[in-house]
């Protein structure tokens, strides 16, 4: 017998949870499981579930709370719906919210966290929720160990509910990845050293710091490259990071925003640097390692236990320690290469199948206690 499951998201985005989500209902077994994609807003990024073999919709736009809630409600009893299984902070109160009126259905429901929620959970009302929803939630899944243990001190959520699932790596997004279109399309000059940042522009992902190294170390290193990676979240922040390189550094500091070239961009690329100021797993940061890429990242969250110890790490907010472990290895040829070979051995030991399987043997157990 097949069981069909929902996965619901926020938005298609350009995040990293939509491309988690496309891994896994990629990979999901049809045997036992029939997915299908459910978003509670419309948004950019919608053509990375094209192609898919799952059913996919969104709530409409500027539906609400009540609206999205409604039409998720009708999609999983439309669809005669076995699992919910939902994904981030929005999703996971939402999508939950409208499982409810389904579980005399015998709905199963898994929430999926993804991040480190200190900032959302810090409003009363939405952690009360959080915690009043655990009492229908059948299973939780965290990216990394830190994540885990942060569900659980937040929501109280035991152990024997929550479960450690770590993302997998897609080397098919890398493998045509070509070092020198790559470095073309920057504009840079041959022996040129670039540092990196794969990432949303906003809070999270640092990208005031990284900016604020970069011009601690221009200086000293004038012919050094930097380039931001990533969809703006944030545009009042983009703007003033944009307006502040071009001030002094219009050629050495470059936003340039979502890129489908990833893969030939990283391989351009000489060091990888991460600073967030939390972060659950970090997807880019795993793509980076596996193309050899020597890595400076935040010790926060996630992080340390994806490195394993063949990463840079430094506090976060802290644009000096930054500009120093980046300055380290660009001038530093065989340091770099040293921390890539590491890195590269570690990002291949995570296996989007492996996930997938993990996931689909969570389904199988829940099913197993009906």
């Amino acid at each position: 017998m097949t069981t069909n499951v929902a996965h619901v998201l926020n938005t298609p985005g350009l995040g990293g949870v939509p491309r988690v989500v496309r891994a896994l209902v990629d990979l999901t077994d049809r045997r036992r499981y029939r997915p299908a994609v459910f978003f509670l807003k419309q948004g950019e990024g919608l053509d990375l579930f094209s192609g898919l073999d799952a059913a996919v919709e969104t709530a409409g736009q500027d539906r609400g709370k009540t609206g999205a809630i409604a039409a998720l409600a009708a999609f999983l009893e439309a669809r005669n719906i076995g699992i919910l299984h939902t994904h981030s902070f929005r999703p996971n109160l939402y999508g939950r919210m409208a499982g409810a009126l389904l579980r005399s259905t015998g709905l199963k429901i898994v929430a999926h966290y993804h991040n480190d929620y200190t900032d959302k959970w810090s409003d009363p009302t939405a952690i009360a929720l959080e915690r009043s929803l655990g009492r229908i939630t059948d299973a939780r899944i965290a990216v990394s160990g830190a994540v885990a243990a942060h569900v659980a001190e937040m929501t109280g959520a035991a152990p024997e509910n929550l479960s450690v699932i770590r993302n997998g790596l897609d080397l098919g997004r890398l493998a045509f990845a070509d070092r020198s279109r790559g470095r073309a399309a920057l504009g840079l000059a041959e022996g040129q050293i670039c540092v990196g940042l794969v990432g949303r522009i906003c809070a999270q992902k640092g990208v005031d710091t990284f900016v604020e190294a970069a011009e601690r170390l221009l200086p000293d290193l004038p012919h050094t490259r930097f380039v931001v990676l990533g969809a703006t979240e944030d545009h009042a922040l983009a703007d003033s990071l944009r307006a502040r390189a071009d001030a002094t550094h219009r050629q050495a500091i470059r936003l340039v925003g979502h890129r489908d070239d990833i893969g030939d961009l990283l391989a351009a690329f000489d060091i990888l640097a991460a600073p967030s100021r939390w972060e659950g797993f970090g997807l880019a940061i795993v793509e980076g390692m596996a193309m050899g890429l020597p890595v400076v990242a935040s010790g926060v969250g996630g992080i340390p236990e994806v490195a394993a110890g063949t990463a840079r790490l430094i506090p976060p907010n802290d644009p000096q320690e930054l500009a120093a472990a980046l300055k380290a290895l660009i001038i530093d040829e065989r340091l770099r290469s040293k921390l890539g070979r590491a890195g590269r051995r570690r990002a291949l030991e995570f296996d989007w199948a492996a996930t997938a399987s993990a996931v689909d043997a969570l389904y199988d157990r829940l099913l197993a206690d009906r």
